[in-house]
């Protein structure tokens, strides 16, 4: 059977690697695999054997999109390039990453290959990270919540990587309008047949190269980890991060990963920001092609509510101090990173701090709270199958 797949990232990392671990299982279960990359190309990542991958032309979205919304100028080309696509490759199965609970800018080069595909016989999918409904308060909107509805008609499965409802509960708490609210929830409902909480989708290594460091592997673990996801947003976390390790005792090491995404720029104001007595303790890089290990035998980690990391310290237990990311360039009723960090601070004992009133003081002072906690128990082993469960899903469904 043949899977067609299209995602685009604005240079995270979580899109692309819930995307890629996706593809790599359903190549796992015998599908050939095609992914279409829609944003600008990340040349770090190592795509699986088994899926061929192709760039749609003219990328329009990259981490200046978390200040302003690129228009899609080019989207009729676009279009026109996937749909070619998609008829050279003939696919079972069309997988959307996000869209449409979420990349609405991409609607204008969606909407003629899902007409196509759907004509076609294709079943239609969605491989969704979390239940957020970008544009939650769009649908108040009767011409807009049409079109929404008109394209979940579309699909045939929401497949959303989450256990089940968790959540789903934690965003709707996050959601301060009762309109809101009662609108999430009355679109959760009218979509429950077609949703499948997968649980979370393990993120597994897709990228190549970065300074190499070796892991520390012991019980008594000396190293912090300080990670900014894919580094498109909060350079303020790595400049705090250097202040604050000033502030632990001297024989604990710090990792800050400053993201693949980070500017020449930022790196070198990053690099003035070290002092002489940070030689020797301090190891700062834009990333690490075995962060994951780092992130497991770490004392304490200290990063961004992004899935990818969030997974990692429920998986391992991890004591954290966590930055949840808020877009303050645009209104949104509620964010992923928001409501998975009440989660991760209700179960997982994680430190929540504020970024916009966030020091270097303060930030100290969590990372030394959690140095004398104990570490927090592990989630089920059975949160985690998200990618396995998507792909028999995807693939069992198709041929039955």
């Amino acid at each position: 059977m043949r899977v067609l797949l299209h995602y685009t990232h604005k240079q995270t990392l979580g899109h692309t690697t819930r995307t890629i671990t996706l593809a790599r299982t359903l190549a796992h279960y015998g599908a050939e695999v095609l992914v279409l990359q829609g944003a600008e190309p990340q040349p770090f990542i190592c795509f699986p054997k088994g899926c061929r991958v192709l760039d749609i032309p003219f990328p329009f979205d990259n981490r200046t999109s978390f200040k302003s919304h690129h228009q899609p100028v080019y989207f009729q080309k676009r279009a026109q390039f996937i749909i070619k696509a998609a008829a050279d490759f003939c696919p079972d199965v069309f997988i959307t990453e996000f869209f449409p609970f979420g990349r609405l800018a991409y609607m204008p080069e969606l909407l003629a290959p899902l007409r196509y595909l759907y004509k076609r016989g294709a079943r239609i999918m969605a491989s969704i990270g979390y239940p957020l409904l970008v544009n939650l308060d769009r649908f108040q909107n009767q011409k807009f919540a049409a079109l929404q509805r008109a394209i979940f008609a579309f699909y045939d499965t929401f497949l959303i990587h989450t256990p089940p409802e968790l959540e789903t509960q934690y965003i709707q708490a996050t959601l301060q309008s009762p309109i809101l609210s009662g609108s999430y929830a009355a679109i959760i409902k009218d979509l429950r047949k077609k949703i499948v909480y997968t649980g979370y989708i393990f993120p597994t290594k897709i990228i190549t190269g970065g300074t190499p460091l070796p892991t520390q592997k012991n019980a008594e673990s000396k190293t912090l980890v300080i990670s900014r996801g894919g580094g498109a947003v909060y350079p303020k976390l790595i400049k705090l991060a250097i202040e604050a390790q000033r502030h632990i005792r001297a024989n604990i090491s710090t990792i800050i990963a400053c993201g693949p995404a980070t500017s020449p720029e930022e790196m070198a104001l990053f690099q003035s920001c070290l002092k002489p007595q940070d030689k020797g303790r301090v190891f700062l890089t834009n990333y690490l092609d075995n962060l994951d290990d780092h992130l497991r035998h770490c004392r304490v980690s200290v990063s961004l509510c992004g899935y990818n990391t969030s997974v990692q310290l429920m998986r391992y237990g991890i004591p954290s101090v966590i930055i949840p990311y808020r877009n303050t360039n645009f209104s949104m009723p509620t964010n992923d990173q928001i409501a998975r960090a009440q989660l991760l601070q209700k179960h997982f004992s994680s430190l929540v701090l504020d970024g916009n009133t966030m020091t270097g003081d303060s930030l100290a002072f969590a990372i030394k709270e959690q140095m004398t906690r104990r570490r927090p128990t592990p989630a089920p082993a059975d949160w985690f199958n998200g990618a396995d469960v998507a792909a028999r899903l995807v693939v069992q469904d198709t041929v039955n």
